[in-house]
């Protein structure tokens, strides 16, 4: 766990000295998702509904063409004062050629679905259902009237080919009587995928996700957020795999009846490698195979009712 706290250090420091510069933004409303992937501790008060869609891109790896798209329609309910429950509906598209270190086809999302005849010198592209989720979101602290916000997450997710659960400690701080908002979230998923030849890929990543989002002009925000990824083999952490770092700005546009969050994170090129199979799909710094790509972007999309 070493490299995940050093890591973690470097990561906190970079983000101290951004918030220094921050300005002054105007108070915040719960539902908004300022970030593209960090979540925050507020939540929508009881009886209130909520329709998100999300876009999520990973795009580009070392050579030949790669798209990675997977979208999500979620319904939010707000429960009670402190619980807030939501369904999904996950689906992707992928577009994949030729884009591996070695030439081959692949790549997240891609590599699953390749057939027992599939020539990996083709291409491979197609959409489909992907799973349904649910996710209960409990909040401790409330980041509007305790000194800081603090919230439970927990979402199962089943598919036909893949199932997982992921959690999250959400912390957020707001500053500027609520017009700075700072989020920070430690992650973990446990996940079991099918392939098409029967195999089964068990891995646990650890996630820390760190962000600020400031207001620059009425209804718009702009904000930085940044991903210290960590890949463990197994369902609990049996062995390190990897450690990738990703950077990126955001934007956010909210109205009384809508608000839009548009992401970027980009892959730095500081990769760390724990065994043979990894570094064998590094490039230039950067993790590629069946693991990341170089850019992801997220787009959602929200209507409170």
């Amino acid at each position: 766990m070493r490299p995940l706290l050093i890591h973690t250090l470097i990561l906190a420091l970079l983000f101290v000295c951004c918030d220094a510069m921050l300005g002054v933004i105007s108070t915040a409303e719960a539902g908004e998702a300022f970030f593209g992937w960090i979540y925050t501790a507020d939540i929508h008060p009881p009886g209130t509904f909520e329709y998100e869609h999300r876009s999520f891109l990973q795009r580009s790896q070392s050579r030949g063409q790669y798209a990675y798209l997977q979208n999500s329609e979620e319904l939010e309910l707000g429960v009670t004062p402190n619980l807030q429950v939501a369904g999904y509906l996950n689906w992707s598209y992928r577009n994949a050629f030729r884009n591996g270190i070695d030439g081959t086809t692949g790549g997240p999302g891609v590599s699953m679905f390749e057939g027992p005849n599939f020539n990996p010198y083709n291409r491979l592209s197609g959409a489909r259902f992907d799973s349904a989720s649910v996710e209960v979101i409990y909040q401790i602290l409330n980041p509007y009237t305790d000194p800081i916000g603090l919230a439970l997450y927990l979402e199962p997710e089943f598919g036909p080919r893949e199932w997982e659960l992921e959690w999250r400690i959400i912390v957020q701080k707001n500053f500027l009587d609520d017009k700075l908002v700072v989020a920070a979230n430690l992650m973990g998923r446990h996940e079991n995928e099918r392939y098409s030849d029967r195999t089964t890929n068990r891995e646990s990543p650890l996630d820390v996700t760190l962000g600020a989002s400031y207001r620059v002009a009425d209804n718009w925000f702009l904000g930085i957020e940044g991903r210290v990824h960590n890949e463990f083999a197994g369902i609990l952490w049996r062995s390190p795999d990897h450690s990738a770092f990703f950077l990126g700005p955001n934007v956010h546009y909210a109205t009384k009846g809508w608000w839009v969050t548009a992401a970027w994170r980009h892959q730095l090129p500081m990769t760390l490698a724990y065994n043979r199979d990894q570094a064998d799909v590094m490039w230039h710094g950067r993790i590629y195979g069946d693991e990341h790509a170089r850019d992801e972007v997220m787009l959602k999309f929200g209507m409170p009712f």
